[in-house]
């Protein structure tokens, strides 16, 4: 019997998130009888999605990093490398996989140390975070020069990475994001209309998003006063937490506008709110490759979204949503319309673009592609663009 490959998992936490979600993904379709894996996480192994891993009969570990000033504390970071590197050592992975900044950083340098021979690290969003950071860059290319391979979310991440990062175009290839569609299929719970406060909404348009100063929330609520004058039966439903929440809340719950604005918060049924909703927009100024946009697709969404990053590649303008510039709340307001003003075009729309994640996105797609990079790249065989060219 051929041995099973082993990876290790590295992730900052495993609180609700797209890495997080995807990561979750791919661990329940891994092919057991050929992979074994171990996840670790940064900071707490307490988030949502770690019962879900553990439930899978997989081990979750935590090494406690209480903050990352590694300048500020380099005793204290050092020490915490060391305990991370006993880890890896002790579980003896075949391959590392590093998700998010400070995981494929810290992780790469771990994995070297614990001799371990091949070390994978994963660009899951634009680098615009990192830009006037020296440290940040300095670190990242110490750590890419120990890196065997780079896998990014979407042909703009890999562009991104390859022009900032100065990384080969061979070390660099894309998987894309993949999503189960059989989650989405779900009828909307009378309840959750009631509780929502949605009978007499007409059209239903939710946003799925953090509330994160990029992803555009101020742009969208611009145009919304536009979509909700003139159309007053519509409700906004926001999904999702983060640090810019309050403010937005407290803002649009004190006008008019508030009554038809839902906040919901940080949210795992999904499926069920997109059963109910019309309309998906996602309004965001960057964006490396959405999972909120591959679920409203595979739930048969329309998506109305900003032409940027990833984006571009999800959603194909005019056959299954519409792509309207970044920063244009005229725009977003009048794509909205458009589709609300044509629900029989809308309802074409979602079904072409569940028929596109079904084809280009879907989750089984993106576990093959992983487990072929891992068996390739410890096999020494040489690596093709995966994905890169199959949407």
């Amino acid at each position: 019997m051929t041995r099973r490959l082993h990876i290790f998992y590295l992730i900052g936490t495993l609180d609700i998130g797209g890495a997080e979600g995807q990561l979750v993904q791919l661990l329940k379709g891994l092919d057991r009888d050929r992979f074994s894996a171990t996840v670790c996480c940064l900071t707490s192994a307490a988030g949502p999605y770690a019962d879900d891993i553990r439930q899978l009969g997989i081990d979750v570990y935590s090494i406690g990093f209480q903050g990352l000033r590694i300048f500020r504390y380099p005793h204290r970071v050092a020490g915490q490398l060391f305990r991370l590197a006993r880890l890896i050592r002790r579980e003896r992975p075949d391959i590392v996989h590093g998700y998010l900044f400070w995981a494929y950083v810290l992780g790469t340098f771990a994995a070297r140390a614990a001799r371990v021979p091949r070390v994978v690290s994963s660009r899951r969003s634009l680098g615009n975070f990192k830009a006037g950071k020296l440290h940040y860059l300095l670190l990242e290319r110490l750590s890419n020069a120990m890196t065997s391979l780079v896998i990014a979310n979407s042909r703009a991440v890999r562009a991104d990475a390859m022009r900032q990062e100065k990384l080969p175009p061979r070390k660099v290839i894309v998987i894309y994001n993949g999503v189960d569609s059989s989650q989405f299929r779900a009828t909307a719970p009378a309840a959750l209309v009631e509780d929502l406060q949605l009978q007499d909404a007409e059209p239903v348009v939710t946003v799925v998003a953090n509330f994160i100063d990029y992803k555009g929330h101020g742009f969208f609520f611009d145009a919304w006063r536009r979509v909700a004058a003139t159309v007053p039966s519509a409700v906004a439903i926001l999904v999702g937490d983060g640090p810019e929440r309050a403010k937005w809340e407290g803002r649009i719950m004190a006008d008019a506008l508030g009554s038809s604005v839902r906040f919901v918060g940080s949210r795992r049924d999904i499926p069920a709110i997109l059963a109910l909703t019309d309309i998906v927009v996602h309004p965001s100024l960057e964006e490396g490759f959405s999972n909120a946009i591959l679920e409203a697709m595979a739930a048969g969404r329309p998506v109305v979204a900003t032409a940027v990053g990833g984006n571009t590649e999800a959603i194909q303008d005019g056959r299954t949503g519409i792509l309207v510039p970044a920063r244009d709340s005229e725009a977003l307001a009048a794509a909205i319309l458009i589709l609300a003003r044509e629900p029989g075009r809308a309802r074409e729309m979602g079904s072409a673009g569940r028929e596109r994640v079904a084809r280009h996105f879907s989750v089984e797609q993106m576990v093959r592609s992983y487990e072929s990079v891992y068996e390739r790249l410890l096999a020494g065989t040489p690596m093709v663009a995966t994905g890169e060219d199959s949407a």
